[in-house]
Protein backbone atom coordinates (compact mmCIF):
# COMPACT_ATOMS: atom_id res chain seq x y z
CA UNK A 1 0.00 0.00 0.00
CA UNK A 2 0.63 3.66 -0.86
CA UNK A 3 0.66 6.98 1.38
CA UNK A 4 -2.14 9.29 0.83
CA UNK A 5 -0.96 13.05 -0.55
CA UNK A 6 -3.08 14.28 1.46
CA UNK A 7 -3.34 13.05 5.10
CA UNK A 8 -0.18 10.35 4.54
CA UNK A 9 -1.69 7.56 6.32
CA UNK A 10 -0.95 3.85 4.71
CA UNK A 11 -4.33 2.49 3.27
CA UNK A 12 -5.80 1.83 -0.08
CA UNK A 13 -5.77 4.54 -2.56
CA UNK A 14 -8.38 6.52 -5.29
CA UNK A 15 -7.52 9.03 -7.48
CA UNK A 16 -9.51 11.98 -7.32
CA UNK A 17 -9.47 15.84 -8.48
CA UNK A 18 -8.79 18.11 -5.60
CA UNK A 19 -9.10 21.95 -6.06
CA UNK A 20 -8.19 21.38 -9.92
CA UNK A 21 -5.54 19.34 -8.74
CA UNK A 22 -4.90 15.19 -9.21
CA UNK A 23 -3.92 13.65 -6.39
CA UNK A 24 -4.09 9.82 -4.59
CA UNK A 25 -6.22 9.79 -1.66
CA UNK A 26 -7.50 7.84 0.92
CA UNK A 27 -11.45 6.71 0.73
CA UNK A 28 -11.41 9.36 4.20
CA UNK A 29 -9.84 12.38 2.11
CA UNK A 30 -11.62 11.85 -1.29
CA UNK A 31 -14.37 13.49 0.50
CA UNK A 32 -12.80 16.64 0.02
CA UNK A 33 -12.87 16.16 -3.87
CA UNK A 34 -14.16 13.95 -6.52
CA UNK A 35 -12.99 10.58 -7.00
CA UNK A 36 -12.06 9.88 -10.89
CA UNK A 37 -11.30 7.60 -13.16
CA UNK A 38 -8.64 8.95 -15.28
CA UNK A 39 -9.40 7.91 -18.97
CA UNK A 40 -7.08 10.36 -20.48
CA UNK A 41 -4.00 11.89 -19.32
CA UNK A 42 -4.97 15.04 -17.33
CA UNK A 43 -1.65 16.89 -18.42
CA UNK A 44 -3.56 17.18 -22.60
CA UNK A 45 -6.42 18.52 -20.78
CA UNK A 46 -4.48 21.00 -19.07
CA UNK A 47 -1.94 22.11 -22.22
CA UNK A 48 -5.54 22.21 -24.24
CA UNK A 49 -6.64 24.90 -21.43
CA UNK A 50 -3.73 26.91 -21.45
CA UNK A 51 -3.17 27.08 -25.65
CA UNK A 52 -7.54 28.16 -25.49
CA UNK A 53 -6.51 30.90 -22.84
CA UNK A 54 -3.01 31.61 -24.40
CA UNK A 55 -5.18 32.48 -27.74
CA UNK A 56 -8.28 34.39 -26.56
CA UNK A 57 -7.18 38.17 -25.92
CA UNK A 58 -6.96 39.19 -22.39
CA UNK A 59 -7.74 42.00 -21.02
CA UNK A 60 -7.07 43.57 -17.46
CA UNK A 61 -8.63 46.50 -15.45
CA UNK A 62 -6.90 49.68 -15.73
CA UNK A 63 -7.95 53.37 -13.39
CA UNK A 64 -8.34 55.85 -16.24
CA UNK A 65 -6.07 58.62 -16.43
CA UNK A 66 -8.92 61.56 -15.79
CA UNK A 67 -10.03 59.76 -12.78
CA UNK A 68 -9.07 63.40 -10.57
CA UNK A 69 -11.84 64.96 -13.14
CA UNK A 70 -14.24 62.34 -13.02
CA UNK A 71 -14.60 62.19 -9.66
CA UNK A 72 -14.73 65.83 -8.49
CA UNK A 73 -17.32 66.08 -11.48
CA UNK A 74 -19.59 63.64 -10.83
CA UNK A 75 -19.47 64.98 -6.88
CA UNK A 76 -20.37 68.26 -7.81
CA UNK A 77 -23.06 67.43 -10.00
CA UNK A 78 -24.74 65.34 -6.87
CA UNK A 79 -24.27 68.99 -4.93
CA UNK A 80 -21.73 67.15 -2.58
CA UNK A 81 -19.23 68.71 -0.41
CA UNK A 82 -15.81 66.66 -0.22
CA UNK A 83 -16.71 66.18 3.29
CA UNK A 84 -20.27 64.83 2.65
CA UNK A 85 -18.92 62.55 0.34
CA UNK A 86 -15.94 61.33 2.34
CA UNK A 87 -18.72 60.68 4.65
CA UNK A 88 -20.84 58.54 2.44
CA UNK A 89 -18.27 56.09 1.17
CA UNK A 90 -16.20 55.87 4.53
CA UNK A 91 -13.53 57.31 3.90
CA UNK A 92 -11.18 60.60 4.94
CA UNK A 93 -11.99 64.11 3.62
CA UNK A 94 -8.04 64.06 2.47
CA UNK A 95 -8.28 60.80 0.93
CA UNK A 96 -11.00 62.64 -1.27
CA UNK A 97 -9.75 65.64 -1.90
CA UNK A 98 -6.13 64.33 -2.92
CA UNK A 99 -8.34 62.18 -5.68
CA UNK A 100 -10.06 65.32 -7.06
CA UNK A 101 -6.39 66.82 -7.11
CA UNK A 102 -4.81 63.64 -8.76
CA UNK A 103 -2.14 63.82 -5.64
CA UNK A 104 -3.56 59.55 -4.98
CA UNK A 105 -4.49 57.07 -7.39
CA UNK A 106 -7.94 55.09 -6.03
CA UNK A 107 -7.16 51.10 -5.10
CA UNK A 108 -9.46 49.11 -7.14
CA UNK A 109 -11.60 48.47 -4.15
CA UNK A 110 -12.11 52.50 -3.65
CA UNK A 111 -12.40 52.90 -7.43
CA UNK A 112 -15.39 50.73 -7.26
CA UNK A 113 -17.01 52.47 -4.61
CA UNK A 114 -16.70 55.45 -6.06
CA UNK A 115 -18.11 54.47 -9.42
CA UNK A 116 -20.99 52.88 -7.75
CA UNK A 117 -21.62 56.05 -5.48
CA UNK A 118 -21.33 58.43 -7.92
CA UNK A 119 -22.61 56.43 -11.14
CA UNK A 120 -19.05 57.13 -13.09
CA UNK A 121 -16.98 54.62 -14.66
CA UNK A 122 -13.41 55.24 -13.54
CA UNK A 123 -12.25 51.70 -14.24
CA UNK A 124 -11.84 50.22 -17.50
CA UNK A 125 -10.80 46.83 -19.73
CA UNK A 126 -7.77 47.50 -21.91
CA UNK A 127 -6.77 44.21 -24.06
CA UNK A 128 -2.83 43.31 -22.50
CA UNK A 129 -0.74 43.46 -24.92
CA UNK A 130 2.31 41.97 -22.90
CA UNK A 131 1.64 38.44 -24.11
CA UNK A 132 3.78 37.68 -27.30
CA UNK A 133 5.68 40.98 -26.83
CA UNK A 134 9.09 39.82 -25.51
CA UNK A 135 11.68 42.63 -25.56
CA UNK A 136 14.92 42.06 -26.79
CA UNK A 137 17.00 41.47 -23.30
CA UNK A 138 20.69 42.84 -23.42
CA UNK A 139 21.91 40.46 -20.98
CA UNK A 140 25.21 42.13 -20.06
CA UNK A 141 22.86 45.21 -18.85
CA UNK A 142 23.33 45.80 -15.11
CA UNK A 143 19.45 46.25 -14.98
CA UNK A 144 18.20 42.67 -16.18
CA UNK A 145 15.87 41.59 -13.79
CA UNK A 146 15.02 37.74 -13.42
CA UNK A 147 11.22 38.74 -14.56
CA UNK A 148 12.79 39.82 -17.75
CA UNK A 149 14.72 36.36 -18.27
CA UNK A 150 11.54 34.54 -17.64
CA UNK A 151 9.56 36.55 -19.94
CA UNK A 152 12.21 36.17 -22.91
CA UNK A 153 12.68 32.97 -24.74
CA UNK A 154 16.25 31.97 -24.29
Amino acid sequence: MANCDMCGREKELVDAIVEGAVMTVCLDCSKHGSVVAINQPVVDKKIELQKEIESSPSYVDVIVSDFDRRIKNARERKGMTQEDLARDLAEKESVIHQLETGKLKPSFRLAKKLSVFLNIDIIESVESSSKGATKDVDLKSVSVTIGDLLKKDI
